[in-house]
């Protein structure tokens, strides 16, 4: 089962979800939409034991992002 956990930061939404594979990890995925702009995705940013880090891990990830544009 997938988890997602949505955010807005900086008018920026952040898609984050975990994704069930192999071995029992969990790919950290995350999608960044901003209105007028096409979204970018991100797969398997890196890996990890529990679809809670993964989360984290993606939205973090996409808040650095999100600094670095604005």
């Amino acid at each position: 089962m997938k988890a997602v956990v949505a955010t807005i930061h900086r008018g920026y939404q952040l898609t984050a979800s975990a994704c069930p594979v192999h071995g029992g990890l969990h790919a950290a995925d995350l999608v960044i939409k901003k209105p007028g702009r096409s979204p970018e995705s991100f797969s398997a940013l890196d890996y990890f034991f529990d679809d809670q880090q993964a989360l984290k891990y993606a939205t973090h990830w996409g808040r650095i992002g999100v600094e670095m544009k604005t």
